[in-house]
């Protein structure tokens, strides 16, 4: 099952459980054994309904509260309200929750008799056939006699019989016939010395059937994997105790047959930083003990035969010793999941402390290509290089089955950390997204909300509202339409945070839980928030400082000096030779630094390195005789120890020597031709190429040696105005290019054209643009006939038109801030930039002015959009609220 936070909601909506600390035999516990079938989800005990129903914790629970009303049934036939709160005075009572045919849940109840309510028994087999408008009918299964209420309309409303010392009853008559078929009925038998609560004590226990809720969720669920079941395994079979009061319900539990926090001491969860405030759950997991922990684990897989037979497998056949891998983790693992609202995203990423583990994990990526002869991705992305690893569930592998839904595995390194998520384009929001700060450590709800958790040996917090839509995702329609119409009454609970400390766990629904809000006269305007007076020749490069966790910015003035800016103050300058060329990037050259950038000019390359004043600065000159273009950073080469790989967007390639700073030119083209930017690469059987698409339409592979990937160039004799972009991923990656005039292509690596299709022109002067998101995964189609502009999604549908007054040259830029929504920045090709969202609404009630691209992004915290905008003379930053 795909999203493991949801399955924690799930139990905590199926109820709180105490342990019984009373031994008194239960005079109706051979009835119980009969009757309570296997596939019980849970089952509720209590005394608490002779009170107001209304006042008990239980109450206050989704689907638990459903509880308070069966009883009542009783009222179908023929029973006063008097005589149901006599019947039921003094009382144990019992609540079984089953599923209800293929898409429903339901109860079955258990009341007691005694022999002070003979009468009202007689008074029920002395029953009528016609009650307040209804009828009652009666049949026979497997010899017993079962009573059911039918309505004027015909429908079932009740079924009950009378068996011994209980009447046992439910709206739903095919739970009766369930409960009444033969079966082992083991769980019940197994739980029933727990079953012993006492008349003259106020107590409810539930208790929770772990296998049953395992199969039931994996039943319900798109992917059928095992996660349920071992996510289950962590909750409690029953809880302790609880606590209510307006905000939050706790209940305390023991975790029976524990022993993977054997050794490990209870730590707080500090660092937020990495967690993005977009997370539906978030999963952490401290440890102090290496080594134990590994053993722990390892006690884990020899009991899965089917998850030690893949780890061995792998092992073998890729010479990765896992051992490596947990030997250099450092303290914890975190693990989260974030949704953006979209129909088929549903992230998640695995956090792992040490950023050595990514060359482990490179170098397996490179075994798996070699062995498998399989197609690896490298994509650069923000300066950090993100590749696919080829082995699908490795975190299961690493960790278990808790860490599941991992059907592709990307990894890169950021900071200290190795960063794993089940997509790429699930990596590339998850660093957009913790780069510009917008995590938790910048979230004063989510920073208040760490502070109610306890120093644990694991913690896991969920957000109801953003795991509902994961949890849906990942459903059957029907079950997935059940949650939709009860969605109100689950969003009850805004958060749960669940807490295991050795033996012991904690369960916490919090219920008002309130978001920041700015003021409502700001909403969508746009209001400056900061300007620094700076002039600018070049696109600024905004970058995240890896100590303070804060956005910076790099911007070249008129003069060429590059300026470094920190906290709207430039603290830091050096003179460059010329205009910088491309972007600037993330790279590693030289040993034992925290941050080095790479900085390029036509006729010298320039490596920043971090240090306390600023940046030290090493120039590498360039004597090829070659300008330097527009270049991306090869990061598979063989030699990438030794040097570091430049691709020219001329074709052209560079080395330089990581020891001497030396520059050389790699390889020369024969024939210079522009190619359309940006450049995306593509790792082929362990080959690092360049996807190069010129105007015309020849599309290339190529390498840093010049070598063209077999299948290549391909002439398409179309004329294209947009980069092209890769789609899909491992075996099923496939190259996407738009011509102008319509022709959508998709071709696959071995360079054949494996899909083409004309899109709607609804005229001859209608062009069309491939617009990629500034992910360069996701993508929408612009289609203008100089005049008006219409935007289609990949599913050619058309989102919306703006009807323009004029004619000239329109271009648009495409922003998908994941849950934040999409926008489009649409311009003249000048510095005027309107934007809009995916209905076509206007934002912010006036244009943007902007040197450059506007950078946009989103702020959970506050719910507003942030632009990063470069004027003549300053770099300004605005922000809207939209909601």
């Amino acid at each position: 099952m795909k999203n493991k936070a949801i399955l924690f909601l799930a139990l905590a909506i199926l109820g709180i459980a105490t342990y019984l600390f009373f031994q008194k035999k239960n005079p109706y516990l051979s009835t119980l054994k009969r009757f309570v079938p296997d596939n019980t989800l849970l089952l509720l005990e209590t005394n608490e309904m002779t009170d107001n129903p209304q006042s008990h914790v239980f109450t206050q629970i989704p689907l638990l509260s459903r509880i308070e009303n069966q009883f009542y049934l009783l009222q179908k036939i023929g029973l006063s309200k008097e005589e149901i709160q006599n019947l039921i005075q003094d009382k144990t009572l019992y609540f079984a929750l089953l599923p209800e045919a293929k898409e429903d849940l339901n109860y079955i109840t258990y009341l007691p008799l005694n022999q002070s309510d003979s009468a009202l028994v007689n008074k029920i087999k002395r029953l009528q056939e016609n009650i307040s408008g209804s009828r009652i009918i009666y049949h026979t299964t497997r010899g017993q006699r079962i009573a059911e209420v039918i309505d004027s309309a015909t429908k079932s409303v009740l079924s009950f019989f009378i068996q011994n010392d209980i009447i046992i009853f439910s709206s739903s008559s095919i739970l009766i016939e369930e409960a009444i078929l033969p079966s082992e009925n083991s769980w019940i038998k197994e739980i029933a010395d727990e079953l012993t609560l006492q008349n003259d004590s106020t107590i409810t226990a539930t208790h929770l059937n772990k296998q049953a809720i395992a199969r039931f969720i994996n039943k319900i669920s798109v992917d059928k994997s095992k996660i349920a079941k071992q996510f289950v395994n962590l909750l409690s079979d029953n809880f302790t105790g609880f606590q209510s009061d307006e905000s939050v319900i706790k209940a305390f539990g023991v975790l029976k047959d524990n022993n993977l926090f054997e050794g490990q001491s209870p730590k707080k969860l500090e660092d937020l930083s990495m967690i993005p405030n977009t997370s539906s759950f978030l999963l952490h997991i401290p440890f102090d003990n290496t080594t134990k922990f590994e053993e722990s684990l390892q006690q884990y897989f020899s009991k899965n035969k089917e998850l030690n037979v893949l780890r061995n497998t792998v092992k073998a056949a890729f010479k990765l010793n896992f051992s490596d891998i947990y030997q250099n983790l450092e303290g914890e693992i975190l693990f989260t999941g974030f949704d953006e609202g979209d129909e088929t995203f549903n992230g998640k990423a695995l956090v792992l402390r040490n950023k050595l583990l990514f060359n482990i994990l490179k170098n397996t990526s490179a075994e798996v290509s070699k062995e498998e002869n399989a197609n690896v991705v490298s994509v650069e992305y923000g300066g950090y290089t993100i590749k696919s690893l080829g082995i699908r569930e490795f975190p299961t592998m690493l960790f278990g089955e808790y860490f599941a839904g991992f059907e592709e595995c990307y990894f890169t390194e950021y900071k200290n950390y190795l960063i794993i998520t089940n997509s790429l384009s699930a990596m590339q929001s998850y660093l957009l997204t913790i780069s510009k700060g917008d995590v938790w450590s910048n979230s004063a709800k989510n920073q208040a909300l760490v502070k109610k958790c306890k120093a644990s040996n694991l913690t896991l917090i969920s957000e109801t509202n953003r795991a509902l839509l994961g949890f849906k995702k990942s459903l059957v329609n029907a079950w997935a339409n059940r949650f939709s119409e009860n969605e109100s009454q689950l969003n009850r609970i805004q958060v749960s945070i669940f807490e295991i400390l050795q033996d012991k766990t904690e369960l916490s629904l919090f219920k008002n839980i309130s978001l920041v809000e700015s003021s409502k006269k700001y909403s969508n305007k746009w209001i400056k928030l900061a300007s620094i007076q700076v002039d600018s020749l070049s696109k600024p490069f905004y970058f995240t400082n890896p100590l303070t966790k804060k956005q910076e910015t790099f911007v070249q003035g008129t003069d060429n000096q590059i300026h470094y800016v920190k906290a709207g103050k430039k603290v830091w300058s050096y003179q460059l030779s010329g205009r910088i060329v491309g972007e600037i990037k993330n790279v590693n050259v030289l040993p034992n630094t925290q941050q080095q950038l790479l900085i390029a000019s036509a006729n010298k390359v320039y490596i920043l390195s971090r240090n306390a004043q600023g940046f030290e600065v090493k120039t590498i000159s360039n004597n090829t005789g070659l300008a330097i273009h527009d270049f991306i950073v090869f990061d598979a080469e063989d030699d990438k120890k030794q040097n570091l790989t430049l691709f020219s967007s001329n074709s052209a390639s560079y080395k330089i020597d990581k020891t001497s700073l030396t520059l050389s030119l790699y390889h020369k083209p024969k024939n210079s031709t522009p190619h359309i930017l940006p450049i995306s690469t593509v790792i082929i059987k362990g080959i690092e190429y360049a996807i190069l698409l010129d105007k015309k339409g020849k599309l290339i592979l190529q390498d840093a040696s010049g070598n063209v990937a077999s299948g290549f160039p391909i002439t398409l004799n179309r004329t294209f105005n947009a980069p092209a972009l890769l789609e899909g991923s491992n075996e099923r990656i496939h190259i996407k290019v738009l011509s102008e005039n319509g022709e959508l292509f998709s071709v696959n690596l071995s360079g054949k054209i494996v899909e083409k299709k004309q899109l709607l022109r609804p005229n001859f002067e209608s062009k069309f643009f491939l617009c990629a998101d500034q992910r360069n995964t996701d993508w929408v189609i612009m289609r203008s006939d100089g005049k008006d502009v219409t935007v289609i999604d990949k599913s050619e549908r058309e989102m919306f038109t703006i009807k323009e007054e004029t004619f000239g040259v329109k271009r648009l830029k495409y922003y998908n801030l994941g849950v934040g929504g999409k926008y489009f920045a649409l311009t003249n090709s000048y510095t005027t930039y309107r934007f809009f969202d995916e209905n076509g609404g206007y934002v912010g009630g006036m244009p943007i002015i902007s040197s450059y691209h506007p950078v946009l992004t989103y702020s959970e915290s506050y719910q507003k959009l942030i632009i990063d905008i470069t004027t003549p003379a300053a770099l300004e930053n605005w922000s809207v609220k939209l909601r």
